[in-house]
């Protein structure tokens, strides 16, 4: 954790000013295992990770994979000793996927999301055997042996294959998908420069889009779930800030805290809705901006859900609509809410999207271009305004083809397969504009170099800004010229 984000920190429960309490490992600049401390509690920091939360809401199998409290209470009680050896061995015996990321030895991203949702699935089927309600019922049995084989198979590989499956991951698939090029562009006129936080930061889509996207900043990352701050740490942004904290409570910042503040398809998981919002948009600065991107409704998904690994019973809303109406009360007098409706990147090359008029948002919501819309909050009277985009940040460094297709060089050029799962799009993938990959191309490895056909090849989802450890063969389209 850096030292000069203490200034800027509060309790989310007492709302008194933070202090470092006890440093047991740190440098100049960050403190990597410590205990902070306000008027009402001490909060342990582990492998630079303060946690926050005082309970973990949400409960279900996820917990066996990385049980917080116990984690909360041993972290306090081996570091009051300064026993830092003592605490790591605790984690490599209860949370092995957490040692694991926290001693580097999964190779690439996709070793870790092999591992892990093996790990879940069995977690799953042992949490949801021990209900009536909720749980398995009579394909308990398809379940064991489903999750049975997939465990062993990766327990047997000394490096886990990743096969199509695993691409399709919900996790996984965010990172190469057209929502995702969309929006990259989007970002782009955003100013990004100063603090930006990172709100239910997941696996780290968003921190790999700021990385490639430049320029100077710090970017705060929370997220309730220790493995994807260590996930995100690990593959995506090394040099990040992160916190481990349940954000149905309040935000542990004083106001105005940041310039930008942004969270993606997390709303409608965050049972305090309210206070999610409320608070992202609280501790944003007068002069910035708040993004929520792709929220959707109930008709995107189930109310109650019994065989979810997490949150069985979610309050989505009914519809699209409502959501203009709530974030017009959470964004009060002083602020304004403007919409998109997510489109496909070559949508969004000239100017921002955003819609400000109430009867054109309305119409645009109606319209059911797509399942999910996009929410910006700012203040007219301060905001800094729009930057102007001009797309040098899509460079062969920062791309590379898309994991949707297999490539293979032929005579010159570079032929690409779409590959089986890819034939069919998920709706959370690609929004209902977009048709889908082609069966076959042949891109020009000529003209990888040229930024108008990196552009062209970009707006159609081919290349993507992929993180550089996604897997053991990712490419960079440099290392294709």
């Amino acid at each position: 954790m850096l030292r000069d984000l203490l200034l800027s920190l509060r309790c989310p429960y007492c709302g008194g000013a933070m202090h470092l309490s006890r440093e047991v490992e740190a440098d100049v600049e960050r403190i990597r295992y410590g205990l902070l401390a306000c008027r009402c509690f001490e909060f342990p920091i582990v492998d630079g990770i303060p946690l926050l939360s005082l309970a973990k809401g949400y409960g279900g199998a996820e917990e066996e994979l990385q049980p917080y409290v116990p984690l909360q209470v041993a972290a306090i009680k081996h570091l009051q000793r300064n026993d830092v050896n003592g605490l790591r061995t605790w984690i490599a015996r209860h949370m092995p996927l957490a040692a694991a990321l926290m001693d580097g030895h999964f190779g690439c991203y996709l070793e870790f999301r092999a591992a892990s949702d093996a790990q879940l699935a069995l977690a799953t089927v042992r949490y949801l055997a021990h209900c009536e309600a909720l749980g398995i019922g009579p394909q308990r049995k398809r379940w064991r042996r489903l999750a049975g084989r997939v465990y062993h198979r990766l327990r047997g590989a000394a490096r886990p294959a990743v096969g199509q499956p695993l691409l399709d991951d919900f996790y996984t698939a965010r990172f190469f998908a057209p929502r995702v090029n969309a929006l990259a562009l989007e970002l782009e006129a955003l100013p990004l420069d100063g603090r930006l936080l990172s709100l239910c930061c997941g696996n780290g889509v968003y921190e790999n889009l700021l990385l490639s996207l430049g320029a100077q900043r710090t970017v705060v990352s929370i997220d309730g779930q220790f493995l994807n701050l260590l996930c995100t740490r690990r593959f995506i942004s090394p040099g990040g800030v992160y916190i481990c904290h349940d954000l149905q409570f309040p935000l542990p910042f004083v106001d105005g805290a940041f310039d930008g503040v942004f969270s993606s398809t997390c709303l409608p998981e965050i049972p305090a809705q309210l206070t999610f919002a409320r608070e992202a948009i609280r501790v944003t600065a007068d002069t910035g901006w708040t993004v929520f991107d792709n929220i959707w409704d109930i008709t995107a998904a189930q109310r109650v859900n019994e065989s979810r690994h997490y949150r069985f019973c979610q309050n989505h809303f009914t519809q699209l609509e409502d959501y203009l109406d709530f974030f017009t009360e959470c964004a009060g007098q002083d602020r304004r809410i403007a919409l998109d409706v997510p489109d496909l990147p070559a949508r969004y090359l000239d100017a921002p999207r955003w819609i400000t008029e109430r009867s054109a948002m309305l119409e645009a919501v109606r319209a059911r271009a797509d399942k999910f819309i996009s929410v910006l909050v700012t203040s007219p009277s301060s905001f800094r305004g729009f930057r102007h985009a001009a797309h040098q940040w899509l460079s062969s460094e920062t791309l590379a083809v898309s994991p949707a297709f297999d490539l293979a060089p032929a005579d010159g050029a570079l032929k690409l397969t779409r590959k089986p799962g890819f034939s069919k799009l998920a709706t959370g993938f690609a929004t209902k504009s977009f048709v889908g990959y082609p069966e076959t191309l042949s891109l020009e490895r000529a003209r990888l170099s040229e930024p108008n056909y990196r552009l062209e090849q970009f707006c159609a989802s081919v290349f993507v800004p992929l993180p550089s450890q996604f897997a053991r063969d990712t490419q960079s389209l440099s290392s294709l010229l």
